[in-house]
């Protein structure tokens, strides 16, 4: 009989800081139409979200580098 490796879905986030960081990005699905995704940065500790995009982004790698792009400049002042 054949071994097969488990399926393990995808983290939901990724941290994007090497090291620790208290704040993650997430993609989500914001409405329909033609730009559905927006991004969040959320603090790991308590789950709050302490900052979403106001723009919407045709695909979620749009919506990735502009979270990341914000994340990665002001991760120290969230």
């Amino acid at each position: 009989m054949p071994h097969r490796l488990a399926q393990h879905p995808a983290p939901a986030s990724v941290p994007l800081v090497r090291g620790h960081s208290r704040f993650r990005l997430r993609v989500c699905l914001k409405g329909g139409g033609v730009r559905p995704y927006g991004w969040e940065i959320y603090d790991e500790e308590d789950g709050r979200s302490v900052r979403q995009s106001s723009m919407r982004f045709r695909t979620s790698a749009e919506a990735w580098e502009a979270g990341a792009a914000l994340l990665d400049g002001q991760d120290q002042g969230l």
